[in-house]
């Protein structure tokens, strides 16, 4: 077998496996108040199923809709980051931390707690004005890697 065959299996394989962390799409199914300025919105969707958690604290990258208010809408597959980097600035998905509170991956759940302190970001206008419906992605581990994709 020739070097070149060695490297192009190689680099076949390693193309093959899942990636850590992925892109998902979520829709929220509904809110709940759990004081005047915090809330916990319960989304769902297929994807959800497909995500796991590492840790109690777990962290996700939420992208809500762009300042004309279109739905993030950010490629499942490929180069997502680039896509969004390449966006105008109407047109750019914006990005927030969160934390999983609850991942129910058997009833494709997911709890996420928002403090909600008005129209002063992406994250909080949303939470002040989100319906059931509205639809949002993430980028979460991905429950078909086996290792652990920390770094």
């Amino acid at each position: 077998m020739s070097v070149a065959t060695t490297l192009v299996q190689s680099l076949r394989k390693r193309l093959s496996k899942p990636a850590g962390y992925q892109l998902f799409d979520i829709r929220l199914k509904y809110s709940i108040a759990l004081s005047p300025s915090l809330k916990r919105f319960v989304f769902s969707g297929s994807d959800v199923g497909l995500m796991r958690t590492l840790g109690p604290d777990q962290r996700v990258k939420l992208f809500f809709p762009s300042a004309n208010g279109t739905p993030p809408n950010l490629p499942r597959h490929g180069d997502w980051q680039a896509a969004r980097r390449q966006a105008s600035a109407q047109c750019a998905t914006p990005m927030r931390t969160y934390t999983i509170r609850n991942l129910r991956p058997e009833t494709c759940e997911l709890d996420i707690d928002f403090v909600l302190h008005g129209e002063t970001g992406p994250a909080s206008r949303w939470a002040t004005h989100a319906t059931p419906g509205d639809r949002l992605q993430i980028v979460a581990p991905n429950g078909a890697y086996a290792a652990d994709p920390g770094g």
